[in-house]
């Protein structure tokens, strides 16, 4: 699999959709207005499209899915 920090981007490329999300690995997606609830189911399914994880909208915090630096975090702890 691609690295964990590849993969965090790629996923919220996706849900966010918009390349804007990879110019600062560490900027508040939700601030910018890049995500949103809807853009956040998109990254549970993004995420178990590409990794067969699957996990409940309650299993991720909005924090987790704040940037992307922290997202790669939480995809560390629940994929390895």
């Amino acid at each position: 699999m691609e690295n964990v920090q590849e993969l965090a981007l790629d996923i919220l490329i996706a849900a966010c959709e918009t390349d804007e999300v990879g110019e600062d690995l560490d900027l508040d997606l939700f601030e910018a207005g890049l995500m949103d609830s809807l853009a956040s189911v998109s990254v549970l399914l993004e995420l178990e499209e590409r990794t067969g994880v699957r996990l409940q909208p309650t299993d991720v915090d909005k924090d987790d899915i704040r940037t992307v630096n922290k997202f790669a975090e939480f995809l560390k702890e629940k994929i390895g």
